[in-house]
């Protein structure tokens, strides 16, 4: 496996190939052989180099059933208004 080294349209016989850096080919392909320049042997390096841990918990969308949310205040039930929305 090969690594592109640029970036950029490259003119080839085979026609126009866009490389970007990192991007891995074929050791036997056409381009390789005919412009072995543009690429290297080594790896690039990963983009995300290591696990993805959410620093705060995983926020989920909807309550739980059971589950209570809010202020303590918005805890407590509350008490019906009269017609018209007045006590």
């Amino acid at each position: 496996m090969k690594y592109a080294n640029c970036s950029g349209a490259v003119r080839w016989s085979g026609g126009l190939q866009v490389l970007k850096p990192g991007q891995s080919i074929a050791d036997d392909h056409p381009l390789v052989r005919e412009r072995p320049d543009l690429f290297t042997d080594a790896a690039p390096e990963p983009d995300i180099k290591m696990p993805a841990t959410p620093s705060r918990g995983i926020e989920r969308a909807t309550r739980a059933p059971g589950e209570t949310r809010g202020t303590a205040s918005s805890r407590t039930p509350r008490q019906s208004k009269g017609k018209g929305g007045q006590e």
